[in-house]
Order: structure tokens, then sequence, then C-alpha cells
């Protein structure tokens, strides 16, 4: 398992590709929080605080996160390297979570830089001014539970098909599609359906984590998406392997 996702993250930066995609993110991510007259520009926000950088994120990651996992089991079908790693003494699931973990670490690398935002609004705030640290550090976590969930999602698409391109649009679509049904429940009338659309939607439970606000609701909820898609890429790649 282990040295399924040693191999992954390898992969990514032995590469110009991985250290782009980093790139990318930072640099978008410091256009749109600092530089660029937004509604993400987090000077324009009077508050020392780094919402606007939260909530710039999750728009960011339905791109940038499928872009990593894209080549987790399409790049594997199409060079036909399956079999090769069919052929080891390692188990479907080893490989799932693997290429989880690995996928996971590298988002990590990408996140960890932007700590520097925080030190950034530090120094800039007022001496009276305070900062929630404990609402940062929950929105932290929050963006790694939002990052393993979108994660699993791109990797059950990987598995799907070999076309790269396929896999990454399914990627965004279903990404997309989990963080912004919440929208669709404003035009619902019925409270109970109203509720479930709000829970089935990943928007409510990782704005939630913003507010500093640790539930067992919220993370129980990111714990069975990630179950459910992971789960989801063991039963295919069991019957491919078949």
């Amino acid at each position: 398992m282990w040295i399924i996702a040693k191999k992954e993250i390898n992969d990514f930066f032995s590469t110009w590709l991985g250290y782009t995609i980093i790139t990318i993110f930072l640099t978008t991510t410091t256009l749109f929080t600092w530089i660029l007259d937004t509604q993400f520009n987090m000077l324009n926000a009077g508050f020392a605080d780094l919402n606007a950088f939260f909530s710039l994120c999750p728009i960011i990651f339905i791109f940038l996160l499928p872009a990593i996992c894209i080549k987790s089991f399409s790049n594997e079908f199409k060079s036909e390297t399956i079999e090769i790693l069919f052929s080891k003494p390692i188990r479907n699931n080893e490989i799932i979570i693997g290429k989880f973990i690995g996928c996971f670490i590298i988002s990590f690398f990408n996140i960890i830089p932007t700590l520097i935002y925080f030190f950034g609004i530090y120094s800039l705030k007022d001496e009276v001014a305070l900062i929630d640290i404990g609402s940062t550090i929950t929105s932290y976590f929050g963006l790694l539970l939002l990052s393993c969930s979108f994660i699993s999602i791109s990797i059950f698409s990987s598995i799907l098909t070999n076309n790269q391109i396929v896999s990454f649009i399914s990627s965004v679509f279903i990404c997309f599609f989990l963080f912004f049904i919440n929208e669709f429940a404003d035009f619902i009338s019925d409270p109970k359906i109203y509720d479930v659309i709000n829970y089935i939607g990943i928007k409510e439970h990782y704005f939630s984590l913003n507010q500093g606000i640790i539930s067992a609701k919220d993370i129980s909820y990111f714990f069975a998406l990630n179950y459910l898609f992971i789960h989801l890429s063991i039963i295919y790649l069991n019957k491919i392997k078949k």
C-alpha cells in the first residue's frame, strides 16, 4: 500500500506537470486573495481572517484535484501497466487506498505553502484586532477533508475509463454537483427534502467547519462519502481483475 502511495507521489513529481499544477494553484490563490479586486480578496474583507481563501479553495479544488488524480488508473489502463500491478502480491483494496494516500499527500503539499497567508494576515492586522486561530485550524481541517472527498471521487472516475479527458470531466462534474447541490435546495418547498439535499451536499458540512465548529455530523459525513467512493472503486477494480 505504501509502495503504491510512494509510486504515485514519485510519478507526480517526476514530470513538469506536477510542479506546474502546484504553481498554478499557488498563483491562482495568491492573485485572487491578495492582488485582484474580487470578492475573494482578503484585504477588502475588513477582517483579519482567511474566510475568503477558504471560500475560494473548493472552487479551485474542483478542477485541481481531478487533474492530480487523472492518471491514477486511466494511465494504468492506457499503458497496460495495470496487468503488472495485478500480478503483484497486493490486494485490490491496498491498490486503491495506496493511490488515495499518494494523491492526498500531493494535495497536502499544495496546501502547506498557503500557511504563509495566515502569517501575512497576522502581520497586517491592527494591534487590537484578534485572529480566530481555532476557526483557522478547523478550516484547514475542513479543507483536508474536502480534499479527501474530491480525491476519492476522482480516483473512482479514473478507474471507470482509460480516457484521461473523460475521467477529468466526469470527476469535475461529480465534485461540482456534490458541492453545489445545496444551491438547488433553496427552490425546494418541502422541508424534509430540503434537509436531505442540504445533508447530501458537501458545501454545508465544509462551511460548518469554517465556522470553527467540529461536529460528529460533519465528520461522519466526510468519512461516509470517502468510504462510499473508495468502496465503489474497490468493487469496480475487482470486476476488472476478473
